[in-house]
């Protein structure tokens, strides 16, 4: 057995404590596209490898968390399920709930690649339908939080100081509701354009991007971002090489030399390489012969 194959047999493993998902719509559903979603649970496509360690990084988050607050003496229960009163079928997970005697807190927990400035629309849905099946089922006062961790570089942000949103949450039931019948073949799913339809396994034949031209991504702050990042690499790299060229002159005269702690040197190198041009004019034939093609792809943004 490959590890490869040790690893996909692991990680396909459901959580036992989330339950069956097609039988419910969840929390995480109704911050999703409904149209993903239903087919999630209709027609479910095999995740490959790389997805599913992305995807473990939300469960390592989770246990960081769980035995960080272990560790502090907090009192906390995790993976709580509550059912709507009225539809057993709309069903929220909370990553872990704070019983107070007059409050309860909600926590839930992120694992993100790159830290944004404000919490995801998608998060904040599923906090306020966390929150109001909480609330219609305890006449406590609920609040949420949301903990967002970069693993990857170490960066975390508490967004918290979420309260019950009446309007909010009865427009999440029904979305809810919506999905369920979906699912069942009652309705059609609605579509909802957002930053996940990127790599979306459902894409092809979508009804949000079928009939256009030209496809319009809903990625538009990742567009920006990937242009003011490559403007600043532009603008990084020519200090680097005048920083670069100047330390080249100072130290050219001694052929090493000590700046506070860095010990600085100048070494000649070479590199031997294949004139193909050459080549090709004095043997096209050697030159046919041997040639070999390669493709990439290359990203051009106007």
């Amino acid at each position: 057995m490959t590890i490869e194959t040790i690893l996909q047999n692991y990680l396909t493993q459901p959580k036992l404590e989330l339950g069956d998902r097609k039988e419910y719509a969840g929390a995480s559903d109704v911050a999703q596209c409904p149209r993903k979603v239903v087919l999630t649970k209709t027609q479910p496509v095999e995740i490959d490898l790389p997805t599913l360690l992305r995807f473990e990084r939300g469960n390592m988050v989770e246990r960081i968390v769980e035995n960080a607050l272990s560790y502090a003496g907090v009192s906390f229960e995790k993976q709580i399920e509550v059912v709507h009163p009225e539809h057993e079928n709309l069903i929220g997970h909370l990553d872990f709930v704070f019983f107070r005697q007059d409050e309860i807190a909600v926590l839930e927990t992120k694992s993100v690649s790159r830290m944004p400035d404000i919490p995801h629309t998608s998060w904040i849905e599923q906090i306020h339908f966390q929150m109001g099946l909480m609330a219609l089922n305890d006449t406590r006062k609920v609040r949420g939080a949301i903990l967002a961790v970069d693993l990857s570089s170490g960066r975390f942000e508490l967004f918290d100081n979420f309260l019950p949103n009446k309007a909010l949450f009865n427009g999440l039931v029904q979305k809810a509701l919506h999905i369920w019948q979906a699912v069942n073949g009652d309705v059609e799913p609605d579509t909802e354009e957002g930053p996940l339809c990127v790599g979306c396994a459902y894409q092809e034949n979508c009804p949000e991007f079928v009939g256009q031209d030209v496809v319009e991504l809903p990625i538009k702050r990742e567009v920006e971002d990937y242009l003011a990042l490559k403007e600043n690499l532009k603008i990084m790299k020519a200090e680097i090489d005048g920083l670069k060229n100047f330390i080249n002159k100072a130290v050219k005269p001694f052929g090493e030399a000590r700046v506070g702690e860095h010990l600085i040197k100048l070494s000649s190198s070479s590199r031997t390489g294949l004139d193909t041009k050459a080549l090709r004019e004095a043997y096209p034939d050697i030159y046919e012969q041997f040639k070999k093609t390669s493709h990439f792809t290359r990203l051009y943004v106007k």
